[in-house]
């Protein structure tokens, strides 16, 4: 009996010791990569990080993060890619169409789990094979095109604006859909939309320098390269008073008139969610790619450098305002 009872004390005790070893390996902690374009998109990476916490994830104890810091040039999304993949990260975090790209081409033969946020078109970009059926080894988050959204409050707030300049760049994806959908829009509003292809940054600046001189209007399309010369087009907007329409809601911070787009940390707050069922064991071909909200975001502070009014009723209706 008494034989039995110590068996028993040594059982337990190897089977705590076992738990307890256990509790410190892999299956129990996880490392995720991070890939970013664009500092703007930053709030995406802080949404996510706040999603994940409140799902339980502690950084430090049964999470890590690897993160450098945003990308800032595309060419170099693959080499950034490519480190997390050889960190043997259990699971990259994709902000941006580009960074997905390039995260989608350094986890072909390995599966790593991939969990985009935020994409435009997902499908279109050739990230995933349905919205619902993503297929392979990704899935994440879409804001989808709010582009007839977005022109109609610019015909709101600018209710004297007919001509709206457009730099283009056609090799991006994002840009062709969504400026596809503004051309299908602008007649029925009265618009009328003159386009600037501008494929690489040096085109941007150049377009800038030479902006028609009876234009009403700078409207931008989701296009990373030409986001990325932010501050020339606010110049150049500011210099003839003109308002300036973007597709994230972070340069409404910086200078634009307004969005009509996802808010960047709530984005990242769903991936989370779909990044915690993935390192439960869910698959990502399982998980279908889901929708953002859009929300009104103004920059009365820009309003007035380019002397426009926004009437209380409109005003009512924003869901962020910069003062």
């Amino acid at each position: 009996m008494k034989r039995n009872l110590v068996n028993l004390v040594l059982i337990i005790a190897v089977g705590l010791l076992v738990g307890g070893c256990a509790g410190g390996t892999k299956s129990d902690t996880h490392t995720i990569g991070v890939i970013l374009f664009a500092p703007t998109l930053e709030p995406t990476y802080t949404g996510f990080k706040q999603g994940m916490t409140d799902l339980g994830y502690v950084e430090g104890k049964n999470v890590t993060y690897i993160y450098g810091g945003p990308t800032d040039s595309i060419d170099k999304l693959d080499g950034v890619a490519q480190e997390l993949v050889k960190a043997d990260v259990d699971l990259i975090l994709s902000i941006s169409t580009p960074a997905t790209l390039a995260a989608k081409k350094a986890t072909a033969d390995n599966g790593i789990p991939v969990v985009f946020v935020p994409l435009t078109d997902p499908v279109g970009a050739g990230v995933v094979s349905s919205l619902t059926q993503p297929g392979g080894n990704i899935t994440g988050v879409t804001f989808g095109l709010q582009e007839v959204r977005r022109l109609e409050w610019l015909q709101r707030l600018v209710p004297d604006a007919k001509r709206v300049f457009i730099i283009y760049n056609p090799n991006e994806g994002n840009a062709k859909l969504a400026l596809k959908m503004v051309n299908e829009t602008a007649p029925g509003l009265g618009l009328e939309i003159i386009v600037r292809e501008a494929p690489t940054p040096e085109d941007v600046t150049a377009a800038l320098a030479d902006l028609p001189e009876d234009i009403d209007a700078l409207y931008l399309l989701p296009d990373s390269q030409t986001e990325s010369k932010w501050a020339e087009i606010l110049a150049a907007a500011n210099a003839r008073n003109l308002p300036t329409s973007v597709a994230n809601v972070g340069r409404v911070n910086d200078g634009a008139l307004y969005t009509y787009a996802m808010k960047l940390d709530l984005g990242g707050k769903q991936a989370a969610g779909l990044a915690d069922q993935i390192l439960k064991g869910v698959k990502p071909a399982d998980l279908p790619v889901e929708m953002t909200e859009f929300f009104l975001a103004l920059n009365l502070k820009e309003a007035r450098t380019i002397g426009l009014t926004i009437s209380d009723e409109i005003l009512s209706q924003a869901d962020t305002i910069i003062r």
